[in-house]
């Protein structure tokens, strides 16, 4: 069995990998990735949540085709050399959607009435999918381009309607030459206050 790594590390080292092996993941892997989804917290503890695990070759592949058949990523000339990669990267995983050997649908249920942030319940569980991805030695990325086609998620993977997509994640070991962190952030001061808007935070 795989073992993991400590937390602070995968937090600090986990960035979005898109480019993956074709190599398997053994189901003993991939239900520690479900795992650690269910302990995520929810508004309510409601769980109103729903995971389906792509390895059909050809569900992938009509997926793929999905994603290659809307609008490509525009690389802007006023896009810094960091977002310019970005974009490629992505443009990269949508050209390529179908070599990752596992997609992970995120599904979150709906209700009449409620406002958007009840969908945000999903969000922690897929951060743990995430975070135990590399901790597992995989690679994934948050994608959620997967919203604009709902209605065609609806109809391949037969999802019924009190359910909204919330997130692809393509899962599978980093190809070669592709690595994890350390990722570059914003410094903490430039993103924290301390006691109200506009003070810096000061560790």
């Amino acid at each position: 069995m795989t073992q993991g790594i400590d937390l602070f590390e995968a937090i600090s080292t986990q960035r979005a990998i898109r480019s993956f092996k074709p190599d398997p993941i053994p189901d003993e892997t991939i239900n520690r990735l479900l795992q650690a989804a269910v302990k995520a917290p929810s508004g309510g503890v409601n769980q109103d949540w729903r995971f389906i695990v792509i390895r059909d070759p050809e569900i992938r592949r009509k997926i793929g085709d999905m994603y290659r058949a809307g609008p490509d990523f525009v690389i802007r000339p006023d896009m810094t050399s960091q977002q310019r990669r970005v974009y490629a990267s992505a443009q990269g995983l949508e050209d390529n959607m179908e070599q990752a050997p596992v997609l992970i649908l995120a599904c979150v249920r709906v209700y009449p009435g409620y406002s958007a942030w009840w969908g945000a319940n999903i969000y922690p569980a897929v951060q743990n999918v995430l975070l135990a991805a590399r901790g597992l030695g995989l690679g994934s990325v948050l994608t959620t381009r997967a919203m604009q086609y709902e209605e065609e998620f609806k109809k391949l993977l037969d999802i019924p309607d009190d359910f909204q997509v919330a997130a692809l994640l393509p899962i599978g070991y980093p190809a070669e030459g592709v690595g994890y962190g350390p990722t570059r952030r914003k410094p903490i001061e430039e993103i924290a206050f301390s006691d109200r808007w506009g003070n810096p935070w000061q560790a």
